[in-house]
């Protein structure tokens, strides 16, 4: 055993898990689309046209919501020490992914139907060009407020590693 207590790890050593979220069902067109039918507030306050169709689209939301989280198909979003990634399946096989460092800002882009879902898409660029996108990320400034954390550890302990090995 490498480790003094189990599970713990230097940051430097291996890549370790700060945060995991599935996405929204407003990642989809199809949650987008419900999003928006169920934002309506025509009405009195219970009864309104958007809890009516919240009702109404049950047959079609459950299957939608079941498809994102499907150990085959789900996907998720991890944020490592290293990098962010999208993983499908009950494995986790990474499909993309974007290291700590190849992005300098974070934008949030609720498309609409997005609202009623409380998710966003989250936009990362380097300079002015969009290089990652993550769909439908629920509470995305918490998400985002966890991407520059980790992305400051990592630039921050990078730059010290650099010091240290031209010092050194």
């Amino acid at each position: 055993m490498k480790q003094a207590i189990p599970g713990l790890t230097l940051s430097s050593e291996n890549e370790s898990t700060a945060l995991i979220v599935w996405p929204s069902v407003s990642a989809t067109s199809w949650g987008q689309f419900l999003g928006r039918l169920y934002d309506i507030k025509t009405g009195i306050p219970v009864f309104n046209v958007g809890n009516l169709m919240v009702l109404a689209s049950i047959p079609v939301a459950i299957p939608l919501y079941l498809w994102n989280v499907l150990p085959v198909v789900g996907t998720r979003y991890r944020i490592t020490n290293r990098h962010i990634n999208v993983e499908r399946g009950v494995s986790g096989v990474v499909e993309r992914q974007i290291a700590l460092d190849e992005f300098d800002r974070m934008e949030i882009d609720e498309q609409p139907g997005q609202a009623w879902f409380r998710s966003a898409d989250l936009i990362f660029y380097l300079k002015d060009e969009e290089v990652f996108r993550l769909a439908g990320v629920p509470y995305p400034k918490v998400f985002r407020a966890s991407c520059q954390k980790a992305m400051m550890t990592y630039r921050g302990f990078k730059e010290i590693r650099e010091r240290q090995a031209a010092a050194g």
